[in-house]
């Protein structure tokens, strides 16, 4: 079972350390870890690849595995300080990457609290309080376009020369692509989503893009016209393409069920805001205020006004047909 860690560095260096879940209660950090170190979000098959290498090092070496990523996101911390709206821009959320890692084989997930502390450390700071006096690893994956230390001086060759002085290897992992030459990426996926291409974004993470959240109380449009939705709000997540999708929704209570959601302001009756609102098909009770996981299969058709809300009523019954065509 993967053991989650939160660090924050103090202004004197000093490291702070809370356990993020209940293996990691009352336990120490892993000594001589081999890790791989990123920002990981969406834990793509790129980024997969760097972790894979990290794990086969300390299985190599006969020492733990972990991942260091980093919260909130160095570029959320950055844009924050700017006083500027932030676009969002995330794949996943901590918890998702967590369970992410997991699934890999990770034993141990170091999440360094990235603040003004951290983001003040030289490169060289970085890598010798953080990777070599409070850690001491063994190990260091990354990939080849990593960047740290303040104003992201630091690359993975910098990195790779602390190791020579500081007591671990390093492997830089290249670029990845798939076998058509696709580039394996965070920003391939955000591309995909924003082009409404969900089976694109899926094939570059190795899974399908999922949007987590608490089930919201919405205005009851859809229940009114006999198709009650599932709202969530998507906070920090990337806005995928305005449009109707073929999704499947993990429910709180273990079940995977068939659905389809709306991703728009809903102009036909006159909405304002986005909403994500999802469909789930054969859900007979309300579930209000649990978590549901929804992820993207198929991209339906774009958002449109429809002259009527009987018109309106009518293609959603439409799209939930395609959608459960989908699945048949």
């Amino acid at each position: 079972m993967l053991k989650a860690f939160n660090l924050a560095v103090d202004a004197d260096g000093s490291l702070r350390t809370t356990a993020l879940n209940a293996a990691a209660e009352g336990l120490p950090l892993p000594v001589r870890a081999s890790a791989a170190l990123g920002s990981f979000d969406g834990v793509h098959r790129g980024h997969q690849r760097v972790i894979e290498n990290a794990i086969a090092a300390a299985h190599r070496l006969g020492e733990a595995s972990a991942v260091i990523c980093f919260d909130p996101h160095p570029q959320t911390y950055f844009l924050s300080r700017t006083g500027e709206a932030v676009t969002p821009f995330r794949l996943m959320s901590l918890a998702q990457q967590l369970h992410a890692f997991e699934a890999l084989g990770v034993e141990y997930a170091l999440v360094l609290r990235f603040d003004e502390h951290l983001s003040a450390l030289t490169a060289e700071a970085f890598a010798r309080i953080i990777l070599k006096d409070h850690l001491n690893l063994s190990h260091v994956s990354c990939g080849f376009d990593f960047r740290f230390g303040a104003k992201g001086t630091g690359t993975a060759e910098a990195l790779a020369a602390f190791g020579e002085t500081m007591d671990f290897t390093t492997f830089i992992t290249p670029c990845q692509s798939d076998e058509t030459g696709h580039k394996l990426s965070s920003s391939a996926v955000r591309d995909a989503l924003d082009s409404g291409n969900p089976q694109l974004a899926g094939h570059v993470l190795g899974r399908a893009q999922a949007f987590e959240g608490v089930v919201t109380r919405g205005d009851q449009i859809g229940r009114q016209i006999g198709f009650p939705t599932a709202n969530i709000e998507l906070g920090d997540y990337l806005r995928p393409k305005y449009g109707v999708y073929v999704t499947r929704t993990h429910l709180a209570d273990g079940r995977v069920l068939g659905s389809v959601t709306n991703f728009g302001k809903r102009p036909t009756v006159g909405g304002l805001s986005e909403r994500f609102e999802t469909n789930i098909f054969g859900l007979d009770h309300e579930i209000y205020d649990q978590t549901i996981e929804v992820e993207l299969l198929h991209y339906i058709r774009p958002e449109h006004k429809f002259p009527s809300f009987e018109a309106l009523k009518e293609q959603i019954a439409k799209d939930a047909e395609t959608a459960k065509a989908y699945f048949s």
